[in-house]
């Protein structure tokens, strides 16, 4: 009996909650919150309110059909003068403030009211504008003033290669026409257009009858080449542009930390100098995985000026790079007396050629994952399977070189090797390349290429896991172990004496060097 006492007063008392909430209190019973006509009342009269303190006149009511019907209808009456109309159509002042409070609204003349955020301080008078000119251009406000296009250059603009671009094709999209292949001839005689990279730029000239006059190629900032159209006899010529450079020689030095391209960035130098470290000393340190920190290197290198500006590296006249693996040194030398021009080759303190008959490594990998192995298991086969190579793991894209100098052979897509190059050499030796991305621009069977000549790049198409390249060996048509190829150095310097006398400046400036310090000079 006690519990259901409790539970009747219990219901009791929600009846009674309910019965509060949905019929005597305002702010809850539906038929206040349903009425609309209340709320909108309100609004009026809020707004009518704010109006009010902004001394502004209240909008006039609406006006009935007839009345406004009567007002638009034209009416028989005596036109205002023009003083009486300027003066009555001229905005008049409307105050913003009133006495004792804050701006509230600002409103215009020729239109609606424009609120204002309370306690925000009136705007500033506009200054006076001058009278734009007709048709003046659209600018946006605040934008800086539009910068000098520098790619123009008289009646041409630099334009660039794209990566699938040949010079024919560009030459057909820019209208040359049947003279297309007269420019190539033309151009042909002064530099190689497959050597043509995507980025690069040209640039066209138009002649007084609206065809193509003259087509510039500009490989870079320093150098350019200009094949122009003879108006009388309407043969193609070229001629070769190369701006004054300045060559200045420099001195620099780091120490490794983590790795060599943070330890150039220390040293101030531009990242490219890491490139230049790596091909060079390619034949005797694997710069991905002989690299330890307390490693140093040092350089005497040519730098090129262009306009007062560094424009790039020339020839690294001599380098140190030392550590775990060893001390090595090279030293350019082109021959007594030879002009500046004249290619050379690097040796070691000793004159012996840094340079040897192959490569081992023909790229800059990060870690070999799979030995040469006769009796492997294959990862994706599964089966066993002789892996008549070395298989070096590194980034998708990363540049392979020719083992050596040769000739192209095979370039093509396999099943199982994906995009493959093979390479012959004297000697009896040929090298392949598998699972490459792409192959180098032009490249063909019968071309000559020379060692460490870029000829694709890793990838992973055929079978393959991961990027990577597959690199294989044969010696009188038999595959060898490339890791265990005895590979000769290169001829010694022809004259040993000449040489030992020559660089003798360089070696005692490469010991002068402190790992760290930059130093140029003339």
């Amino acid at each position: 009996m006690k519990n259901s006492f409790r539970l009747g007063v219990l219901l009791v008392g929600l009846v009674g909650i309910n019965v509060y909430v949905f019929f005597f209190n305002r702010k809850t019973a539906p038929r206040d919150v349903l009425n609309l006509q209340s709320t909108s009342k309100t609004m009026e009269m809020s707004r009518r309110e704010i109006l009010k303190q902004a001394r502004l006149p209240a909008p006039a009511p609406a006006r009935s059909a007839p009345a406004a019907k009567a007002a638009r209808a034209p009416a028989a009456v005596e036109r205002p003068s023009p003083v009486a109309a300027a003066e009555r159509s001229a905005p008049q002042p409307i105050p913003t403030e009133a006495p004792g409070r804050p701006p509230v609204i600002l409103a215009s003349a020729s239109g609606p009211p424009a609120f204002r955020i309370p306690f925000a301080p009136p705007p500033e008078p506009a200054a006076p504008r001058a009278a734009a000119p007709p048709h003046a251009p659209y600018q946006i406000p605040f934008a800086p003033p539009p910068e000098d296009d520098g790619d123009a250059r008289d009646d041409g603009v630099e334009k660039k290669f794209s990566q699938a671009d040949t010079l024919g094709q560009v030459l057909a999209r820019e209208g040359f026409g049947p003279a297309g292949p007269q420019v190539i001839a033309a151009l042909a005689k002064l530099v190689d257009p497959r050597s043509i990279r995507g980025g690069q730029k040209y640039v066209v000239r138009g002649g007084e009858d609206g065809a193509p006059a003259s087509f510039e190629y500009v490989p870079s900032p320093a150098l350019r080449y200009l094949v122009e159209r003879n108006e009388e006899t309407g043969a193609w010529s070229g001629k070769k542009l190369a701006a004054a450079v300045d060559v200045r020689t420099a001195e620099a030095g780091g120490v490794v930390d983590s790795s060599l391209y943070e330890s150039v960035q220390k040293a101030g130098e531009s990242t490219a100098l890491v490139s230049l470290l790596v091909e060079l000393f390619a034949w005797d340190v694997n710069f991905y995985t002989d690299t330890h920190p307390g490693d140093h290197w040092k350089v005497v290198i040519e730098k090129q000026y262009l306009g007062g500006q560094f424009y790039k590296y020339g020839r690294v006249l001599a380098a140190e790079y030392g550590g775990k693996t060893g001390t090595f040194r090279a030293f350019f030398w082109n021959g007594r007396g030879a002009p500046r021009d004249k290619p050379g080759k690097y040796y070691d303190e000793h004159g012996l050629a840094l340079s040897k008959s192959m490569l081992k490594t023909p790229l800059r990998y990060v870690r070999i994952s799979s030995k040469f192995d006769r009796k492997r298991f294959h990862p994706i086969l599964h089966v066993e399977k002789a892996h008549l190579g070395i298989d070096y793991a590194a980034p998708q894209g990363t540049p392979v070189w020719a083992s050596a100098s040769g000739r192209v052979v095979e370039v093509g897509m396999k099943r199982g090797s994906g995009n493959t190059v093979v390479l012959v050499h004297s000697g009896g030796l040929s090298t392949r390349y598998y699972h490459l991305s792409r192959y180098a621009r032009g490249l063909h069977v019968g071309q000559q290429v020379k060692q460490k000549e870029v000829i694709g790049y890793v990838g992973m198409t055929g079978l393959a896991t991961g990027p990577h390249l597959h690199f294989s060996v044969t010696k009188n048509g038999v595959f060898v172990d490339p890791s265990k190829l005895q590979v000769n150095r290169d001829a010694p310097v022809p004259d040993r004496a000449a040489f030992l006398d020559a660089i003798r400046p360089r070696v005692a400036a490469l010991k002068a060097i402190q790992p760290g310090s930059a130093v140029a000079r003339k």
